[in-house]
């Protein structure tokens, strides 16, 4: 596993850490880490502009239709296989 050290942080934000860690019965060390690892996860703005450049591929796909979805469900649902 990697490490780092962050350096210059506000003394103020090092003691409210400070408090939540402790509300959270849990380490300042795990507290940071913890936002880290989830921070980590978020999607990147490149990646949301990918996955909407992807959607929109997709949705080139379909025809367009002046057909209620509604009536499109209840059709497919209607005549699909039955459970007898």
């Amino acid at each position: 596993m990697g490490q780092i050290l962050v350096r210059k942080i506000d003394d103020h934000a090092i003691e409210r850490l400070r408090q939540l860690a402790d509300e959270r019965k849990m380490s300042l060390e795990a507290l940071a880490r913890q936002a880290i690892e989830r921070e980590s996860e978020r999607t990147t703005a490149k990646e949301f502009r990918e996955a909407l450049m992807e959607i929109e591929q997709l949705r080139k796909l379909s025809p367009p239709s002046d057909e209620d979805s509604t009536a499109i469900i209840r059709k497919l649902r209607d005549d699909g296989p039955s459970d007898d």
